[in-house]
């Protein structure tokens, strides 16, 4: 089972959202997030002896917002980032963490925009509780999640356990920034998470 790598300060774990700094784009709620503070080491409990259908996920679709996206598997940077893909197409598996399937909340992240223009997550704001999300392998396997809560954390108070830590519940949780771009600190100011929860597999 994966597990965290709470042994590597977590300074920053969420990422910048933008590929380079906007300049004409619409106020968004998309963000990556950078949490400037560490998080405490908390290790979940192992599910030896039970059963668990994982998945490693290769292709996400959100079905209300016509977004069909490759995933790539990312790690942290030398600073404690969670890595982003370089550009604004693909999204970001948090593979150090929890894989889909597992109780725990496994994390993807995705670009607000790239060079001055909306990426995978522009409208990840859009979605409501009910709306679903599904995961897909490299060999067909599906997994469809449902959405349970959305909620914009100012940026240095994202809760780092409850998106990346251990659950009783089989959780995938989506990241990207949101709010305004400010100039100041080159980053947004909010980060947006959404919480889903595994309903079906097939």
């Amino acid at each position: 089972m994966k597990r965290l790598l709470y042994s590597i300060p977590l300074m920053a774990l969420l990422a910048a959202c933008a590929a380079e700094e906007p300049q004409t784009l619409p106020e968004s709620n998309v963000q990556s997030s950078t949490v400037e503070r560490p998080v405490e080491p908390v290790m979940p409990e192992s599910l030896k002896g039970e059963e668990v259908n994982k998945l490693t996920p290769a292709f996400l679709s959100i079905p209300k917002l016509g977004i069909e996206a490759p995933i790539k598997q990312f790690g942290l940077d030398s600073k404690g980032n969670m890595e982003l893909p370089q550009n604004g197409k693909d999204v970001a598996w948090f593979e150090p963490g929890f894989q889909p399937g597992e109780k725990g909340s496994a994390v993807l992240a995705g670009h607000v925009d790239d060079e001055k223009k909306p990426a995978v997550f522009f409208e990840l704001k859009k979605l409501e509780p009910g709306d679903q999300v599904v995961l897909q392998d490299g060999q067909g396997k599906t997994f469809t999640f449902e959405v349970r809560e959305k909620v914009a954390y100012e940026k240095d108070d994202a809760p780092l356990r409850k998106i990346f830590g251990p659950s009783d519940k089989r959780m995938l949780n989506l990241i990207t920034c949101t709010g305004y771009f400010d100039h100041d600190i080159h980053n947004y100011v909010e980060r947006l998470v959404i919480y889903t929860e595994l309903i079906d597999e097939s």
